[in-house]
């Protein structure tokens, strides 16, 4: 009995244990949060590669994954470029040089460009412009503006510390966030840049998920400038750009329907 007595209390101090360092990091989950927010609006600019996965809820309730890898470079106050290649073989992207708008698909060999208003002029505007009123896709596009930190804090109704995630290349710390429309988790490596994001769409039928893998990260990194010099792909046709009807959705996380890398309307 002395030795089942001991057991006991052996599991009972693993478990309190357990839970008071949960509970302790669960205090700070609000502060990685958003500290993490913060050194990517603070950085002057970064290049990451996002290979990325998004549920579409069929009629019948079926969920179909699709995927793509994004390669962004922002160069903040006024550059931009997102070159993406989807699963099936699809390839486009955008590009922003401070005053004109390009979106291409070298698959399909075409292009459009955009002369934009000025108060068009920063990568902040640009990515609102583009997702209001242009209607393109694009996902996490709140890493990419200034107020990053401020649009967590508005957002989120709730963080939660989960574990430390000891399984990947390098340990992270696993959070969770709730907000109105979405719950996300994203872990949070030792540079306090995000690992991984997944978002869970709990209001849309089916409850979607989005999910995010980030690697190759690179803050202030130094990018020629024709990086950021559109040039149409090799035989391309430049066409029309046509605005579609405003949306009033500012982000984008990838739920939407499977669409072509140039959405025209």
């Amino acid at each position: 009995m002395a030795r089942v007595g001991k057991k006991l209390w052996l599991v009972a101090l693993v478990l309190a244990l357990c839970f008071c360092t949960s509970a302790a990091f669960a205090t700070d989950a609000k502060t990685e949060m958003l500290a993490m927010a913060q050194k990517i609006a603070n950085a002057k600019g970064f290049r990451v590669t996002i290979r990325m996965g998004y549920d579409v809820v069929q009629k019948s309730g079926q969920k179909l994954e699709f995927g793509e890898v994004r390669e962004v470079v922002l160069q903040r106050p006024n550059l931009l470029r997102v070159d993406v290649r989807r699963s099936d073989g699809v390839q486009g992207g955008v590009v922003f040089d401070g005053k004109s708008f390009f979106q291409y698909s070298k698959t399909y060999k075409v292009y459009g460009e955009l002369e934009l208003p000025d108060w068009v002029n920063t990568v902040d505007n640009i990515v609102r412009f583009a997702v209001a009123e242009l209607a393109v896709r694009m996902p996490l596009a709140r890493i990419m503006v200034s107020n990053f930190p401020e649009e967590v804090q508005k957002l989120t109704k709730e963080y939660l510390f989960i574990e430390r995630d000891v399984l990947g290349p390098v340990p992270t710390d696993h959070l969770a966030g709730r907000t109105e429309d979405v719950d996300y988790q994203v872990w949070i490596g030792p540079d306090k840049l995000p690992t991984r994001i997944v978002i869970t769409y709990k209001n849309a039928p089916g409850q979607p998920q989005f999910w995010a893998n980030f690697s190759h990260w690179k803050l202030n990194p130094k990018v020629p400038a024709s990086m950021f010099t559109f040039k149409p792909p090799k035989g391309a046709e430049k066409i029309p750009f046509v605005i579609p009807a405003k949306r009033t959705d500012v982000a984008s996380e990838g739920k939407s329907q499977k669409s072509d890398a140039t959405k025209k309307k």
